[in-house]
């Protein structure tokens, strides 16, 4: 199935459960960076082959979601990565030599694979045309770094886009999906009347997101659960900025982990 963001701004098949909100009422938009700006996975991933390779480990959603408990404290500043990766990999029973040869390896793969990147299809021509829609935006990332270094960032990887602010969770010193970080979101756009808009790729953050009250989209999948705006490409969200239409539905949109399937708890009366 083909998926239009103009066709499904007019029907409203995007989704919402929040009250039904115009667009024109948005105070802003905020990114979470990392996935939806650039590839923040390539580094993980390249640790999990040599994992493999070496015989470790073979189940990628466990190593994935064992590695992210170990980084919450670096992101949030509490804890060396070096430190991280070597508790890390002590868990998975691997020996100090083994430790120091993936660690000497891993410093130059991180350099080429985390801090040369490069940004997503889609993105610089999306935040050029949202800053000359004049729609304030926020970054957020949950990195060990500081604003200023993240801005930095930024500028490489979408040269001269405007940021109302860019705020990391290591100076929060909290990562999402904690409460607090959701709060700073919206008191980033406080001069700004109307609801914020939050834009990511993990759906315990999405969900956290929703939960804390700002409209959510999701980027590049369909998580499962409930979300409010569906992004196939990044470029539908200037359509989704730009509509004077009223996007809520009465109903929620259940959406499946399926990219092209999406399904609705109602029974078609949804107008």
């Amino acid at each position: 199935m083909s998926v239009v963001a103009s066709d499904l701004l007019s029907r409203g098949a995007f989704g919402a459960s929040h009250e039904t909100v115009p667009v024109a009422d948005l105070a802003g938009i905020v990114f979470d960076v990392p996935d939806v700006f650039y590839d923040a996975t390539l580094w993980r991933r390249w640790l999990f082959q040599l994992l493999v390779r070496m015989r470790t480990l073979a189940d990628y959603v466990e190593f994935h979601a064992r590695w992210e408990r170990h980084l919450s404290d670096v992101h949030c500043g509490r804890r060396e990565f070096g430190e991280a990766l070597q508790t890390f990999l002590l868990n998975y029973g691997l020996s100090w030599a083994q430790i120091d040869e993936i660690e000497a390896a891993s410093r130059i793969q991180r350099q080429v694979l985390e801090v040369d990147v490069r940004a997503l299809p889609g993105v610089v021509s999306t935040i050029r045309t949202l800053n000359q829609l004049k729609v304030p935006l926020v970054a957020w990332a949950d990195v060990p770094l500081t604003s200023a270094k993240l801005a930095e960032r930024l500028d490489r990887i979408v040269p001269r886009a405007t940021f109302q602010a860019v705020v990391t969770s290591f100076e929060v010193e909290c990562t999402q999906p904690d409460e607090h970080c959701y709060t700073v979101m919206r008191e980033a756009f406080a001069a700004s009347p109307g609801m914020v808009l939050y834009v990511g790729h993990d759906p315990v953050h999405l969900a956290a997101a929703r939960q804390a009250g700002l409209l959510t989209a999701a980027l590049s999948y369909l998580p499962a659960g409930e979300i409010d705006f569906a992004l196939p490409r990044l470029e539908y969200l200037a359509e989704i900025a730009t509509s004077r239409r009223q996007v809520a539905t009465r109903c929620p949109v259940v959406v499946s982990q399926s990219p092209i399937e999406e399904t609705s708890p109602c029974s078609g009366d949804c107008r």
